[in-house]
């Protein structure tokens, strides 16, 4: 492959003028049957951070683009009393909160009771969270004194329509959200328009990063339920589900929806994208994505309408799940 284009970014800052260069350079490609060379200089960001970036931005390109082009980083030393940085984005890494059991507890005994499952045995519990019998029998005894989950035998069970995000909250068995809006001067784009962005990325050829993401909420709500009564999509709600270990979430995922997102701090202002985070060591997908997209399943959809205040939009999806 010949190289038609070759361009140099010298001490590159931050990852937003690699994202605009790169896609400069594809578009430059179109229509030609040559290559191009990306070269990046000094960057004074970690040079993991420039490959993780380039690679998570590629797969949103055509295969032919791919192909075609060439990322080259060339870090030389320091000379003696200079000062060189080499950082990851640190702004990107959003520390999680500890896992919470009751949380994971009641998301295990919703998915049961949406799919018509029964009531299940603790040993079940402890399987899909993962975790070590003490903090999960603690957390069960909590929510079992507070008269939300029932004891049926060796079994305990939960009704979703006893699940409210006030009770939630009193428990203290809400999960971590991570909000995002649009910063100052970007482009709002409708959270219908995300939709259709995060269907591509949660697809099969999605990037890597995004392979723990899924689709969720109303979005989902209407493709399991025809007469799911709401107009509009007030958000774009996406599920993270990460491994109990996990310590922090990269927010600079979410820049490949849009490169305007940036994290919401206020949980009381309204926010176009939700991730809602779980920390259980065995992942919950439905077999058939939504629209190609990795979807979440019944419990997690049932969750994020609570939390959006559509209380009743969600009893009616329960329902028409059982039935």
């Amino acid at each position: 492959m010949a190289v038609r284009l070759r361009r140099t970014l010298h001490q590159l800052r931050n990852t937003r003028d690699l994202r605009a260069e790169l896609l400069s350079l594809a578009a430059s490609l179109l229509g030609t049957r040559g290559g191009a060379e990306l070269v990046v200089t000094d960057p004074l960001i970690s040079e993991a951070t420039v490959r993780r970036e380039w690679e998570q931005l590629l797969p949103a390109l055509a295969s032919d683009l791919r192909e075609r082009l060439i990322l080259v980083v060339e870090s030389n030393a320091p000379r003696l009393g200079e000062k060189h940085a080499d950082y990851e984005v640190g702004s990107g890494l959003q520390q999680l909160q500890r896992p919470n059991y009751r949380f994971e507890i009641l998301r295990q005994l919703l998915r049961a009771d949406l799919d018509n499952a029964g009531p299940q045995p603790v040993k079940a519990l402890l399987e899909a969270i993962g975790a070590s019998q003490t903090p999960i029998r603690a957390a069960l005894a909590e929510l079992r004194e507070a008269g939300i989950v029932r004891q049926r035998g060796r079994s305990v069970a939960v009704r979703a329509e006893d699940v409210s995000v006030d009770l939630l909250a009193k428990l203290q068995a809400a999960p971590q959200s991570l909000r995002f809006r649009f910063e100052r001067g970007a482009q709002i784009k409708p959270p219908a328009l995300l939709q259709q962005r995060a269907a591509v990325l949660l697809g099969s050829t999605g990037p890597t990063g995004w392979r723990e993401l899924a689709l969720s909420g109303v979005a989902v709500a209407r493709a399991d339920v025809a007469s799911f009564d709401l107009l509009g999509l007030p958000r774009l709600d996406l599920l993270a589900q990460l491994p109990r270990a996990a310590q922090t979430f990269d927010t600079m995922l979410l820049r490949l929806l849009d490169d305007g997102l940036e994290p919401e701090p206020s949980v009381l202002a309204p926010a176009p994208v939700v991730v809602t985070v779980t920390r259980a060591d065995t992942t919950f997908l439905r077999d058939i994505p939504v629209d190609g997209a990795r979807s979440a399943r019944a419990m997690d959809v049932y969750l994020s309408l609570l939390d959006q205040g559509l209380a009743a939009q969600a009893l009616h999806y329960a329902k028409a799940l059982r039935a």
